[in-house]
């Protein structure tokens, strides 16, 4: 079994590459395109329209958050707001043709930087970390579920 100290150094060094991606993706965004701004776009561009509440489960944000994001990406028309037509209540997010090419463009422009992390890895190691990242996603996402 994986000593208390082991896990605690590998979640120290998850986090700090995770800083260190976050402090490379601002230093080259374009249009101060954050991080978060993408993560909206792109679950939206792969899973379609969501409610706030779905998107916000799904990127690990408040509704809040994902209020106020929304509303900037919409006031730049990346966004729409779509009414549901059986039940005028239900608000769904969706991404506008002019998000979806924002969302190549700044695909584009943060490949080196990814790549960057990731480019001393073997093909197999990172299929390990995709395997291993999604299993404790899911675990996560089970837990959520049972609170």
């Amino acid at each position: 079994m994986t000593s208390k100290t082991e896990l605690f150094e590998v979640a120290s060094y998850f986090r700090t590459i995770l800083k260190s991606i976050t402090h490379e993706w601002k230093k080259n965004t374009i249009h101060n395109f954050s991080m978060t701004h993408f993560k909206v776009l792109y679950t939206l561009n792969s899973e379609g329209q969501m409610k706030v509440s779905e998107l916000a489960d799904s990127i690990g944000l408040t509704p809040g958050a994902v209020t106020g994001v929304s509303d900037k990406l919409l006031a730049e028309g990346y966004v729409d707001r779509v009414r549901a037509e059986d039940d005028r209540r239900v608000v769904y997010i969706e991404v506008t043709d002019k998000g979806k090419e924002m969302l190549e463009t700044v695909l584009e422009s943060q490949k080196e930087t990814i790549s960057t992390f990731f480019h001393s890895l073997p093909d197999e190691d990172i299929q390990h970390l995709k395997r291993i990242f999604s299993q404790m996603l899911l675990k996560i996402d089970q837990n959520k579920k049972e609170e």
